[in-house]
């Protein structure tokens, strides 16, 4: 990727928005922070949590983030004081300005989620650089750190302890970026969580929707903008983005130039955030 391909996103982003409210979607790990082998130890850094508190800032835009995290997670790890909108658990988990949500069938599976979570700890933490990731609501076997041979074995021990829930439809697998997740079986995803998102903030605004997104798991998202907004992928795992830049750094670069203009800038500039 180059620079140029910054410069047509926000460009097209200008273009998209025209004059309506701006509502900015991004995913974290990946997108607005690097990962990291051990999830723990991901951070936002500083520059780009003031360009987020900027754009976050204006009157007209509103920011979001969706994340696999936790939502009480990522919201952590990004500090983001409120308007902002935070949706977790790839979606089954939502807060916004006065607003909460947790499907409703999500803590159906919780029993069996603790019982496998234990079982493939046991087993994983003999494979080196293989470790097991507990969300509570969904189970994620991480492998970046795990040599070729020993991510290769992860997706069959993985699927042999969840092979009666997967089999039965309780649970599906989500494959990431050296990572697999097993969640709840809901029909829900970060596409679900985006079309909620919208649909409250274009009750008060005319809105366009533009979602930033580096994984396969991001790719419900693009879809549920396709047509009506801006997909960009920030990263070559993700397939079905109108653009693509190249992961965090571009990220924080495509974020500077809108936040530097202010998108509207002619609207008065910045604002206070409501406490």
């Amino acid at each position: 990727m180059t620079a140029g391909e910054v410069v047509r996103a926000y460009v097209a982003i200008r273009e998209l928005r025209a004059d309506r409210h701006l509502l900015l979607l991004l995913d974290f790990d990946g997108t607005l922070a690097e990962f990291d082998p051990d999830p723990d130890s991901v951070q936002l850094q500083d520059a780009r949590r003031d360009l987020l508190l900027d754009l976050a800032a204006r009157s007209d835009t509103t920011l979001g983030i969706v994340s696999g995290r936790r939502l009480t997670d990522v919201r952590s790890r990004t500090r983001l004081p409120a308007p902002v909108w935070y949706s977790g658990l790839h979606g089954l988990e939502i807060e916004g300005p006065g607003v909460s949500f947790m499907h409703p069938d999500a803590e159906k599976a919780f029993a069996i989620l603790r019982h496998l979570a234990g079982g493939l700890s046991s087993e994983l933490s003999a494979l080196p650089g293989v470790f097991v990731e507990d969300k509570t609501l969904s189970v994620v076997a991480h492998f970046r750190d795990a040599s070729p041979e020993d991510a290769k074995r992860v997706p069959a021990i993985v699927e042999k302890h969840a092979r009666s829930s997967l089999e039965s439809g309780l649970f599906r697998l989500m494959h990431g970026a050296c990572m697999l997740e097993l969640l709840p079986n809901i029909a829900w995803h970060k596409g679900s969580a985006v079309a909620w998102i919208r649909g409250r903030v274009a009750s008060s605004h005319d809105t366009a929707c533009v979602y930033v997104g580096d994984d396969v798991t991001d790719q419900d998202a693009f879809e549920a903008v396709r047509g009506r907004g801006l997909a960009i992928a920030a990263s070559t795992r993700a397939s079905g983005a109108d653009i693509q830049i190249d992961g965090p750094a571009e990220v924080e670069e495509l974020l500077r130039r809108l936040a530097a203009d202010g998108l509207k800038g002619r609207s008065g500039g910045q604002h206070p955030i409501p406490g």
